[in-house]
Order: C-alpha cells, then sequence, then structure tokens
C-alpha cells in the first residue's frame, strides 16, 4: 500500500505552523507554557494541520528547493512577527497599568519573583497581566484570535509575504498602548494624586512629620482599595484592548 503525500499541502502546514510558532511565543496569551516546549510544538502542528485542511490554502507555486523554501520561510517569520506585535502591544497596556501603580503607590521599590520569567516582576503589573489572560479565555477571545489566524491566511496565504507594509497600523497600535494603559487605572491614578496633595498639604502644615515612612503605607492601601473599587468598571476598556488586537490585523492584512 502506497501512501500519497501532497507536496503542497506539507509546505502549506509548514510555512502556517511557522506563522503561527511565532506568533504564539511572541505572545504573552500562552507565556505560562514557555518551560513546556513539547506541548507548544504540538499545540501549533495540530493548529497548523487544521487550518490548512479548514481552509484549503496552498502556499504559491514555485520551485521545491532549498533557496525558495527558506525564504517562504523568512517571510512567514515577518508576518508573524509583524502580528505578534499587535498582541504584545495591545497586552502591554496592562503592564504599563501595572507599572504606573506600581511606581504611583510605591511597590516599585520592591518586586516579586516571577517564575516563568525567572526574574523580578512588578506586583500591580503581574496581577493585571493574569488578570488580562484569564479573561481573555473567559471572554471566549481565543476563539477571536484562531479566526483572526485564519483570516491571516485567507488575506495572505501561505509564503507569500506581506506587500508593502503601512507604518501607520504599527505606530499606531504602539500609540494605543499608552492611551489604553493609562484609561485601564485612571481612577486609582486619580486618587493616588489626590493622596499626594494631601501628603504635600501635611507635610508643610508639620513639617517635623517624615511624610515618606507615612506616605508610602498610605498609598498602598488607597491603590489597593481604590483598585478593588473600581476593577469592575474595567470591562469597557479591557474590551478596547482586546478589539485593538483585531483592528490592527484587519489594517496590516487588509
Amino acid at each position: 500500500m502506497s501512501i500519497a503525500i501532497d507536496p503542497a499541502w506539507v509546505l502549506a502546514v509548514f510555512y502556517t505552523a511557522v506563522r503561527l510558532g511565532v506568533l504564539l511565543i511572541m505572545s504573552p496569551i500562552l507565556s505560562s507554557l514557555s518551560g513546556v516546549v513539547t506541548v507548544r510544538v504540538l499545540l501549533t502542528l495540530s493548529l497548523s494541520v487544521l487550518l490548512v485542511n479548514g481552509l484549503g490554502t496552498r502556499p504559491p507555486a514555485h520551485e521545491l528547493a532549498l533557496g525558495p523554501v527558506v525564504l517562504g520561510a523568512m517571510l512567514e517569520l515577518g508576518v508573524g512577527v509583524t502580528l505578534a506585535f499587535g498582541v504584545f502591544a495591545a497586552f502591554g497596556a496592562f503592564s504599563l497599568a501595572g507599572k504606573i501603580l506600581d511606581i504611583q503607590s510605591g511597590f516599585g521599590m520592591g518586586t516579586v519573583y516571577d517564575p516563568v520569567t525567572r526574574g523580578g516582576a512588578p506586583l500591580f503589573g503581574t496581577m493585571l497581566n493574569m488578570l488580562a489572560v484569564v479573561l481573555f479565555f473567559g471572554l471566549e477571545g481565543h476563539h477571536a484570535f484562531l479566526r483572526g489566524v485564519a483570516y491571516s491566511l485567507q488575506q495572505v496565504p501561505p509564503g507569500a509575504g506581506l506587500d508593502g507594509l503601512a507604518l501607520e497600523p504599527v505606530l499606531r497600535q504602539f500609540g494605543l498602548m499608552f492611551s489604553l494603559g493609562v484609561s485601564l487605572v485612571i481612577p486609582v491614578i486619580l486618587c493616588l494624586l489626590l493622596a499626594e496633595t494631601a501628603l504635600a498639604i501635611v507635610s508643610r502644615v508639620l513639617p517635623q512629620m517624615n511624610v515618606f515612612v507615612i506616605g508610602v503605607p498610605v498609598k498602598i492601601v488607597v491603590a489597593l482599595a481604590v483598585l478593588a473599587l473600581t476593577v469592575g468598571t474595567m470591562g469597557s476598556a479591557m474590551g478596547r484592548v482586546y478589539n485593538a488586537i483585531f483592528t490592527y490585523w484587519e489594517q496590516v492584512l487588509g
């Protein structure tokens, strides 16, 4: 019994795996699986096979030689990096918001050990990143993520590469990271500003009081209390962060 293997199908799966692998490696969605290489490789290959079979995409016809295949893989690498930047910049809004809170509240003086990255991580930044990933899967964002990958394969076939990539969507996505990051925690920032103002007035009225020793616990309590009270209002801002990913993909791939 002979088994017929379609070279175009194998090449399409290979190119799709390169694009999807880079996208999953650079995006923080599956950052907790960074140490489980086998799981990530099997997940990438299985998703690539399902996407190619479901969409019926095939790479542009070219000679099956080492040079054209390597060139096609490099083009897929560029497409994957471009798409991953949209995810990375969007989730970077949560890291930026956490970094602002850490600096303003006083937690920036210390760090928490992160077993995933094996390094120091800010407290609020780590908490908001975990919350963002949990809500992403809770709101079925992974389904929209896979639909976005399928859309990219339809718009840009495997091995085709992006022609004439515009820089405007990339710059806009980079700017959204800052604006959305601030909008996530703007109530906490304003309350911390009021606390700073009150401490400044106290330091002027009672110069003998050590405001630094008193101010750090006060700002930590204010930050935690206001964040706990306003975490339920972050839904709309988080929705804009998630929508920014797919809006960026439409602009880049369209």
